[in-house]
């Protein structure tokens, strides 16, 4: 797997200056940095986690919740599911935005965390919001992580995009040899409840 350029020769830079891939310090266990989920030209977990292509077979992201579309306005309890063959940590991050016009790649509703797994974190430009595992939320159970939060859908009749990245690491606090996984999902508005 190669990584751009810049990304590439500070990972090498890092590796060398340590000497040894044992020394390399914890990446992003807290949580990752704002702006990694894959969506509108961002990078992925991948810019730092390396090891293996980008979705590689053999494991499955899921998104539980949010089947049908949404309801403008209205709060949507959301599971992350992330399943990966020898994942001993996991981390995830995840936008909601508006897919197209005016408001194309602006935050579409807001996320409010449900537990210690999940936490919100603000983009550079203040508004982005990016969903995100925890400390507590890097640690799977049976090779399973999940993460749950409820969102608030816009108040508007407007298809929305929700972007997904994930890792399965090996849970020796390396960036080597982990498992970067994205998903896309498209939510479209649906007609208020009766």
């Amino acid at each position: 797997m190669s990584l751009p350029g810049p990304a590439a020769a500070l990972c090498a830079a890092g590796l060398i200056a340590l000497g040894t891939a044992a020394a390399v310090p914890p990446v992003h266990i807290e949580g990752p940095p704002p702006g990694h989920t894959g969506g509108f030209g961002e990078p992925t977990c991948a810019t730092c986690h390396i090891g293996a292509p980008l979705n590689e077979p053999g494991s499955t992201l899921e998104v539980f919740g949010l089947d049908d579309g949404y309801r403008p306005g209205q709060r949507h309890p959301v599971t992350i599911r992330f399943e990966s063959f020898d994942m001993l940590a996991a981390g995830f991050q995840g936008s909601f935005r508006f897919t197209n016009g005016d408001r194309r790649g602006t935050r579409a509703g807001e996320v409010r965390p449900l537990g210690d797994r999940v936490t919100v974190a603000r983009g550079e430009d203040g508004a982005t919001e990016y969903v995100q595992h925890t400390r507590a939320g890097s640690r799977p159970t049976g090779g399973v992580a999940e993460w749950t939060f409820e969102w608030r859908a816009p108040n508007a009749e407007a298809p929305v995009v929700l972007h997904l990245a994930a890792n399965s690491g090996g849970g020796d606090d390396s960036p080597l040899d982990d498992l970067v996984y994205t998903l896309s999902v498209t939510l479209n508005p649906l007609s208020p409840a009766p």
